[in-house]
């Protein structure tokens, strides 16, 4: 008796540890099941809503226009210039020398140590440009490769400058000639076939810049006799002239006076004032007139430009955020407030076949955007063709007539409801949309990032 409840006893403590042990696999399963659903589940990513701006900017490729001269040589022979590009000369101011014969490099070679030319603090300047344009390098502009070439070689004229200054000084020659300027100015050394042209003169085809013949003056080179020498640019007030893409952004700009143009060259930026050409007011064509900057670009005749325009603030969000619903459009005076204080309707109930109404029952239906007589209804908790009973009456609407909505979904309560949006202005990446909205969003509002993912049957 006693060995056969020792034996119960055990197949008693085995099957409480069968139990256990089932219960404890299930669980295992259920914890690896969930884990392995969650990792090759789509994740509804979300984005906080913030106040924001976007710039509704167009680039432009314009030609540049000055008060300029073109200063013919007086001399045939070598050319030599004392003065950086770009430089201010003033009345009287040495420009150039003519060597008609040669004898101020050999001169110089002679008797000009290495270290006359160059010295400690030219290699210091050359240190810093290059430093300068390493830390400052994007691949994205490249021309800063040629700015950077540009200023080395005008540092080196500097210094090639001082020995052939010296050499004059000591040669008692007739055959070296120097010239002074006889306005003051900036120096540039190159002209083109656009020198001289004015506003009222240029034609659309003046923006091809395949057109544009520039001829680059080089230190040392062989000059003649009449030929140009330097171009002075003897005014800081100087334009820039767009061909626009339309008549009407050309007087959209007309009709704003002044812009802010930023200049890609340097990211520099700086405000216009805006004209047409004189009797042509359906032109493309748009002046931009500046006051400043003339020395940062007189060595270009093309240059690159964006005009700052229609800026906005607001709430900023992702395009990908922006969806559409359909939602009915239903009277106001069919929405009111039931016994338990949300808004809703009356639909009427019919029988399974449909013949007999059997009364009404409210329906919560919250509006999502309204127009001076109407509420937008949501689509899900109604259908098309049931009947709406008007409160306090016998009158009687049938859902039907739809439009949509552009919104997002708001997901501040852990699920997905969709809240209108008004799009004040949009680019290829994000919207402003406005703010303080009855039915819109806030700020510091929670959205679906990507509202493609949402699909209302997984919830």
């Amino acid at each position: 008796m006693e060995d056969k409840r020792g034996r119960l006893s055990r197949i008693g403590q085995l099957i409480h540890i069968d139990i256990g042990m089932v219960i404890f696999f299930i669980i295992l399963i259920y914890i690896f099941a969930s884990i392995i659903l969650y990792v090759t589940s789509d994740k509804t990513e979300v984005y906080e809503v913030r106040m924001g701006t976007l710039s509704e900017n167009a680039t432009y490729r314009g030609i540049a226009l000055r008060e300029e001269t073109i200063v013919n040589s007086r001399f045939t022979g070598h050319i030599n210039y004392y003065n950086k590009e770009t430089d201010h000369v003033p009345v009287g101011g040495l420009v150039y020398s003519v060597d008609e014969s040669g004898e101020i490099a050999d001169y110089a070679d002679a008797n000009m140590k290495a270290g006359d030319y160059f010295t400690e603090k030219d290699l210091e300047t050359f240190r810093k440009q290059t430093i300068r344009f390493i830390e400052n390098f994007n691949p994205d502009r490249f021309y800063a490769v040629y700015d950077y070439k540009s200023a080395s070689s005008s540092q080196a004229q500097k210094i090639s400058n001082r020995a052939i200054l010296t050499s004059i000084k000591n040669l008692d020659s007739t055959t070296i000639h120097t010239v002074s300027a006889r306005q003051t100015g900036a120096i540039v050394y190159s002209y083109d076939n656009y020198s001289g042209k004015t506003f009222d003169k240029l034609t659309e085809k003046d923006f091809d810049s395949s057109g544009c013949r520039k001829v680059q003056l080089q230190n040392g080179q062989q000059i003649k006799k009449g030929k140009p020498a330097f171009r002075l640019v003897t005014n800081e007030n100087w334009s820039i002239a767009i061909l626009t893409d339309n008549v009407e952004e050309a007087r959209r700009l007309k009709e704003a006076k002044n812009v802010e143009v930023r200049f890609l060259k340097n990211n520099y930026s700086s405000w216009a004032s805006v004209e047409n050409p004189k009797g042509q007011e359906d032109s493309r064509m748009v002046n931009l007139k500046f006051s400043n900057s003339m020395e940062s670009f007189c060595t270009d005749r093309f240059v690159d430009i964006e005009i700052l325009s229609n800026e906005e603030k607001g709430l900023k969000i992702p395009n990908s955020a922006i969806t559409t619903g359909d939602f009915f459009l239903v009277p106001k005076e069919y929405i009111f407030e039931g016994s338990n204080g949300q808004l809703g309707v009356l639909l009427r109930v019919y029988t399974g076949s449909g013949s007999n109404s059997q009364g009404t029952r409210f329906i919560a239906a919250v509006p999502y955007s309204e127009t001076d007589d109407e509420y937008y209804l949501d689509n899900s908790v109604l259908r098309d063709g049931e009947i709406l009973e008007r409160p306090n009456s016998t009158d009687q609407f049938t859902l039907g007539k739809k439009q949509k909505l552009i919104g997002v979904y708001y997901i501040n309560k852990g699920y997905p409801d969709f809240r209108e949006v008004k799009v004040i202005m949009q680019n290829s990446d994000y919207s402003i949309v406005s703010s303080n909205q009855y039915y819109g969003l806030q700020e510091y509002d929670y959205i679906v990032l990507h509202a493609d993912s949402i699909r209302f049957n997984n919830y």
